[in-house]
């Protein structure tokens, strides 16, 4: 299977390069050459670890269910955008984690409840709207194989799974407060959440800003359509003064690669930020999600008097009606439609 290793990184208040492996941060030498490698060494073993627990006991010519995913990745890397095999990696990746020996069935021997337990190992940290996802993200791979042919079919094609549902959660500004100060200033996770509630763009584009999309002197950072969504438009996020203060800050810290990063210095993934979620849902007793923060910057632009065509550009929708219907499906905004109303009815009368 592809594997993203992680990246050594160098600490100047201990004046030597590190790598974190899982919870497990490694030293590696003061010397930057050395240092690679020590790195490239240390990858290798583990590389050589890995494809020795993944060896396969099957029948003649049956491919296992890691043979599966590394064929469907493959596929995927070559054919799909860059953050599509990420998402497809890191659940696959997760329920490999979770289950190496699972890894080594035949996938014949693959079953419905494997996938069930994995997902339901996740308990509370996961939302009905993300287990969906990991399970369909573990589902696809063996559709994928069945339909070229690699398998007879797929195993585990009927997993139950939680229906679709429309992300309805918006955070409110009080809500926004207590988010926002469970987290020191300058903490990673507060900087891509505050981010994301100053400008409304969506988390995909969050985790993706690099310094060359950054235009400080016209205050926005500008994806080109290849890199955008839908491909077919400049995206264009403007920066509010605390936006720009930590885009600023950032690219201080990276002047390659994504800006918004972990505390590992990794780039953020959706499961990650998941995480952080759920494990600030037992301070606060709410789970929230990375779309919360988008559509509480909808309903709050609108609440202030914006009309729904300047929100969605803001937003980045190529028109209002997304606004406006998920607006008015959300339900949310009785106290500014009670005022609208209140004043409209005092301008009659005048």
């Amino acid at each position: 299977m592809p594997r993203r290793f992680p990246k050594p990184f160098f600490r100047s208040a201990r004046n030597c390069w590190f790598v974190q492996i899982g919870k497990e941060q490694t030293k590696l030498h003061p010397d930057e050459q050395e240092a690679m490698r020590l790195y490239h060494e240390l990858m290798a073993s583990r590389g050589r670890a890995h494809d020795e627990s993944t060896k396969t006991k099957c029948p003649s010519g049956e491919l296992t269910v890691a043979e599966v995913f590394d064929k469907f990745l493959g596929w995927c890397e070559k054919h799909r955008e860059a953050r599509t095999f990420e998402w497809y990696h890191d659940h696959i990746q997760d329920f490999i984690n979770r289950s190496p020996k699972t890894a080594r069935l035949a996938a014949s021997e693959l079953k419905p409840f494997h996938v069930v337990e994995w997902a339901d190992s996740h308990g509370d940290d996961w939302s009905n709207v993300y287990r969906r996802g990991a399970v369909i993200a573990v589902q696809r791979p063996f559709n994928w194989a069945a339909q070229l042919g690699y398998i007879e079919a797929s195993p585990i094609r009927s997993v139950p799974k939680p229906q679709p549902q429309r992300r309805e959660q918006a955070v409110s500004p009080e809500e926004w407060v207590r988010i926002r100060d469970h987290y020191k200033d300058g903490d990673p996770f507060r900087d891509i959440l505050e981010f994301a509630w100053e400008t409304g763009c969506r988390p995909q584009e969050a985790k993706r800003v690099e310094a060359r999309h950054v235009e400080l002197e016209k205050h926005r950072i500008v994806f080109p359509p290849q890199e955008a969504k839908g491909k077919k438009r400049w995206r264009v996020i403007y920066l509010t003064p605390r936006a720009e203060e930590i885009v600023r800050r950032l690219l201080t810290q990276h002047a390659e690669g994504p800006l918004f990063r972990n505390d590992n210095g990794n780039p953020w993934t959706a499961q990650a930020m998941a995480c952080r979620f759920g494990r600030l849902k037992k301070h606060l007793g709410v789970k929230f999600a990375a779309y919360s923060i988008r559509h509480g910057f909808c309903q709050r632009m609108l609440e202030e008097g914006n009309d729904h065509l300047t929100v969605a550009a803001l937003m980045g929708h190529a028109s209002g009606k997304m606004v406006a219907d998920v607006y008015s499906h959300m339900n949310r905004a009785e106290t500014h439609l009670r005022q609208a109303l209140t004043k409209g009815a005092e301008g009659a009368v005048a």
